[in-house]
């Protein structure tokens, strides 16, 4: 059995696979400087920018960190500030602070937080 394809359906096809990968992309405003943050036992904390790349409109930023099972911490690391405006086209800053009980954490292994931004 064999099919033939006429050019216009061919071409609508083509059309509509390219329309379904394209929607589903994802564009943020807010977006931070990189995406893997290294926090090493020495550092007392790292910093992370924001950047607002809406031309127009001021976006709120709010970050949080989470553990390998998605639980949101408050402890070991704490990021400040946790909510901030971000003017148009402009930079914010974060701070990932260190607390006392980071000493809690396992010495001989590495330990796993991931680090998210809501606009």
């Amino acid at each position: 059995m064999s099919y033939k394809l006429s050019c216009p359906m061919l071409v609508s096809t083509a059309l509509a696979a390219l329309l379904t990968t394209a929607s589903l992309t994802a564009h943020a405003s807010v977006t931070p400087d990189r995406t893997r943050l290294v926090f090493n036992e020495s550092d007392k904390s790292i910093s992370v920018t924001l950047r607002n790349n809406n031309e127009k409109l001021p976006y709120l930023a709010q970050s949080w960190l989470e553990d390998e099972k998605g639980n949101k911490i408050t402890s070991p690391l704490a990021v400040l500030p946790p909510v901030q405006r971000i003017d148009a086209m402009m930079n914010g800053q974060v701070k990932i602070q260190a607390l006392p009980d980071i000493h809690s954490l396992p010495s001989d292994r590495e330990s796993l937080f991931y680090y998210n931004v809501r606009e």
